[in-house]
């Protein structure tokens, strides 16, 4: 019968010396994991069933399928082989020890036997392999390749050797059971990898083979012990932190609360006790593979901003001193306020970790401390005198208008859309060409809308990404107000960052609507004729995606839809496309701040746009429109128009060639 003996040729005494050096090794590993638990518990780390199962799905995608990891094939593949490596060997212990253990109710061989045993040495054996694999690709790239933004301490070579002896070590072991054993040489072919290392021990004697069992046991056991400690920690962390996240969309912020603030004395992130368990459970989640600082549009063009070192010099607080004497000092002003929060390192992170949520904790403590000036505070002032960040009158916001009949809506008046201008559709003058150009499709189509006309003031958006969160509540209760007396339930803007704010922020404070993006919209129109289109009447054209309504918002389609129905070529493509776009540095509040020309996101993001070759850059953005035509104006390859989605459709229908203002 196909088996094996457990503990072959190990005595009594050489087990129970065995056992107590496992229990030793388990004491080890489990310091750090109960040290840093307590700290987790202690932020109240909330745990429901209901939450966990939400993200039993990502959880899959994450851990087992390594959806993000595998972004870097390299790096990706190396990885996979060691989590399934070590995953495996593993569960096949777990097996033994059932095997070994339940002998003592169900007799000898109760389990592992038979066509069950012969499966598991296969499956064993070629997972071992690939973890071998797994390290010495890992090896490689570590010290002969390593990524500048890649966390590397000499421990982290240390410890893959350490598990290459152990897993090398397995494999002489396996070899040597099959030599030492007459009774498992019929099965030596479901060994595919041992059975050659049994070929080194022709005539292994008992002692021999207890030897070799002498040196992988403890390398075994200091593996486990060791593994708990410094980045491998997030063998354990990182699952945690994808089953917990928060049930918010990414871009979503957590309300503050006044109860919270006159309980605190503070508003936002002044200590990591201000932090909940989950967050803390994030910042052990860290890997420092430093894929979210690779994606930083701010530091790839020379800004101090860190996203990793962020995370990481808030952990090295937590772990230094009581949550309670810890402070966000660490992250200094230059780091904090160069952040557009387009969400790309949130979006590369592979353990789920919310680093915009924690530079906006943070922003919100600077800011109620008064430490916010310059530009950004002046905005910031207008917006609450004149509720938009321009800080132009009220009166001024139908001025873009002027031409057009576009309705204002009256009272007791329900129009079918309810046209959200947004503070740039009213006041900058390259936004307001975008929207006077929608109202003009929307009149082509026969659509009935309206607009709110001076009862519309800003979303907020520029307040809440600034960190002025009382502000933004304030201006979203006025909204909500003015919103639920006209009884709009579908709302369309031209603004990915209204669109985000509408649709999934003031849901918090009880402002539920159907919310659309102007590409969505135009897209139904055209696909139920209601636009008729000319087709071929664009050639060469670069979309821009936006990354409040791409990457955010996952609508990548409706865009390329429009364009597509113009055009018998396909898109010119950047190489960052989609919702793996590059920021143009607007978000955050950026919009409103000054930065060296040397150090403009929208620098870069043009120079890519323009390799494309293409004629006409299209955007569906009005403060992508601003930033990326002010980086083209000044560009010595200015060959391309710049037009929103809106213009060039309309110029489509009119049947001109494209020449709007930039």
């Amino acid at each position: 019968m196909p088996t094996r003996t457990i503990f072959f040729h190990i005595s009594v005494f050489q087990q129970a010396c065995f056992y107590t050096l496992a229990l030793i090794s388990t004491g080890i590993a489990l310091i750090p994991i109960v040290r840093h638990a307590r700290i987790w518990l202690r932020g109240g780390l909330p745990f429901a069933l209901q939450q966990a199962l939400q993200h039993l799905a990502s959880f899959s995608r994450e851990v087992f399928a390594h959806r993000h990891v595998l972004r870097r094939r390299y790096a990706g593949i190396a990885h996979l082989l060691l989590f399934y490596g070590m995953l495996v060997l593993f569960i096949g212990t777990c097996i033994v020890a059932i095997e070994h253990y339940g002998a003592f109710f169900f007799g000898p061989h109760w389990l592992y036997y038979g066509g069950f045993y012969l499966t598991c040495k296969v499956t064993l054996d070629i997972f071992g392999l690939a973890l071998v694999i797994g390290i010495l690709l890992t090896l490689l790239r570590r010290l002969c390749f390593r990524p500048e933004m890649l966390g590397h301490t000499p421990w982290d070579t240390g410890f893959l050797l350490l598990l290459l002896a152990a897993t090398f070590t397995g494999f002489l072991l396996e070899g040597a059971g099959l030599a030492a054993d007459p009774s498992r040489h019929a099965y030596m072919a479901y060994s595919p990898i041992g059975r050659w290392f049994a070929l080194l021990f022709p005539h292994l004697s008992p002692t021999g083979y207890v030897l070799i069992w002498w040196v992988h046991a403890p390398l075994v056991l200091i593996t486990i012990a060791a593994l708990p400690y410094g980045r491998r920690l997030h063998l354990f962390t990182a699952p945690l932190s994808i089953l917990l996240q928060p049930n918010r969309n990414m871009g979503v912020l957590e309300p503050e609360t006044m109860e919270k603030v006159e309980q605190t004395g503070h508003i936002g992130l002044r200590t990591l006790a201000d932090l909940n368990g989950t967050y803390l459970l994030n910042l052990d989640a860290c890997m420092e593979c430093g894929r979210c600082t690779e994606a930083c549009p701010a530091h790839a063009v020379g800004k101090p901003l860190d996203p990793k070192q962020i995370v990481l010099s808030l952990r090295q607080q937590m772990w230094a001193a009581d949550l309670l004497e810890t402070t966000t000092d660490v992250i200094d002003e230059e780091s904090l306020w160069a952040c557009t929060n387009c969400h790309a390192c949130v979006q590369e992170c592979p353990a789920a970790i919310r680093h915009v949520d924690l530079i906006n904790g943070i922003r919100r403590y600077r800011v109620g401390e008064g430490h916010l000036s310059g530009s950004a505070g002046t905005m910031l002032r207008q917006l609450a005198s004149q509720k938009n960040p321009w800080g132009l009158p009220a009166s001024q916001r139908m001025e873009w208008a002027k031409g057009l009949d576009v309705p204002i809506v009256e009272p007791g008046q329900k129009p079918d859309i309810l046209l959200w201008v947004g503070c740039a559709g009213a006041f900058e003058p390259r936004a307001q060409a975008t929207m006077r150009a929608l109202v003009s499709l929307l009149h082509a189509a026969n659509v009935s809308f309206a607009v709110l006309g001076h009862q519309e003031c800003c979303t907020g958006d520029p307040a809440r990404r600034m960190g002025e969160e009382f502000l933004f509540q304030e201006l979203a209760a006025e909204n909500i107000a003015v919103l639920n007396r006209t009884g709009a339930s579908s709302i369309l803007t031209a603004c990915p960052h209204c669109f985000h704010t509408l649709k999934h922020e003031y849901p918090q404070f009880g402002g539920n609507y159907q919310v659309m993006h102007h590409t969505q919209f135009l897209k139904q129109l055209v696909q139920n004729g209601r636009l008729q289109l000319e087709r071929g009447a664009q050639t060469n054209v670069t979309y821009h995606d936006p990354c409040f309504l791409a990457r955010v918002n996952g609508e990548v389609r409706a865009p390329r839809a429009l364009l597509q129905t113009l055009t018998h070529q396909p898109l010119k493509e950047p190489e960052h496309h989609a919702d793996r776009t590059l920021c143009c540095g607007a978000g955050g509040g950026r919009m409103w701040m000054e930065e060296p020309s040397t150090q403009r996101p929208s620098n870069r993001r043009v120079k890519e746009l323009l390799s494309t070759g293409a004629q006409t850059i299209a955007v569906s953005c009005p403060f992508c429109k601003v930033m990326l035509g002010d980086s083209l104006a000044t560009s010595e390859q200015n060959t391309a128009h710049l037009a929103d989605i809106a213009e060039i459709l309309l110029a489509s229908i009119a049947k001109t060639d494209l020449s709007l203002p930039q």
